[in-house]
């Protein structure tokens, strides 16, 4: 929290803007001390809130690591979305959302780090072994409500399962952000992607009408 925010008049946070600062602040903390160095009270003093805010807002460390984890998910591609149009190629269109998504990742990566050293570190407790695979079935989910709009608002037909291309782009981008962040060579990272949205733009077709009825055109 920055001491600009510390000093504003104190006002009734909903519990929403309760968790967004305690989930931002918890955040901050583990880049600094680690994710074992962080407790609970060290996160609300981050926050500029009392240690009894913790509790209010999250039943347990497991709920906040839960929140956590959820928010690698929560990539922002609202911006990106009108870029998207049948007009362009599959390819051009796949590439613009996976530069989006990745401008994201790039801007923060000691936060990346922190969600990868997280989920090593849920691994190794029984109480929490539950939470990475909880957390890839809905980056799949995610990503699948993804591909199925591109595929609408793009015009496109996809030669296999939306959910099969779901996991390929899940995998391989955790893939690329993890090179990424042991060599940090942006151009490399970004021809990379290029690779990929020609790829898969591969496993799609165009969807062209020819009079009242529908045909599909390979995608070029």
């Amino acid at each position: 929290m920055s001491e600009q925010e510390k000093h504003k008049p104190h006002r009734r946070l909903s519990a929403e803007e309760r968790r967004r600062r305690l989930l931002t602040a918890s955040l901050n903390v583990m880049k600094r001390e680690g994710i074992a160095g962080t407790s609970t009270r060290a996160i609300c003093a981050e926050a500029g809130m009392p240690h009894g805010a913790f509790h209010y807002c999250f039943r347990s460390k497991r709920e906040l690591y839960a929140a956590l984890l959820a928010g690698d998910m929560e990539i922002d591609l609202d911006d990106t979305w009108p870029k998207i149009s049948p007009a362009a190629s599959p390819r051009e269109n796949i590439r613009e959302l996976l530069l989006a998504y990745w401008a994201q990742i790039e801007s923060d990566p000691d936060a990346q780090l922190v969600l990868y050293d997280l989920g090593s570190f849920v691994l190794r407790d029984p109480e929490l072994q539950e939470l990475p695979a909880w957390q890839h079935r809905a980056s799949l989910h995610r990503a699948t409500e993804y591909i199925t709009r591109l595929r609408d608002e793009a015009g496109l037909e996809y030669l296999c399962e939306e959910r099969a291309i779901a996991e390929l782009v899940t995998t391989h981008l955790d893939g690329v952000a993890w090179s990424w962040l042991a060599h940090r060579d942006d151009a490399a990272t970004h021809a990379n992607l290029e690779r990929f949205a020609e790829l898969l733009a591969g496993l799609t077709r165009r969807h062209v009408a020819v009079e009242d009825s529908h045909t599909f055109e390979p995608a070029p």
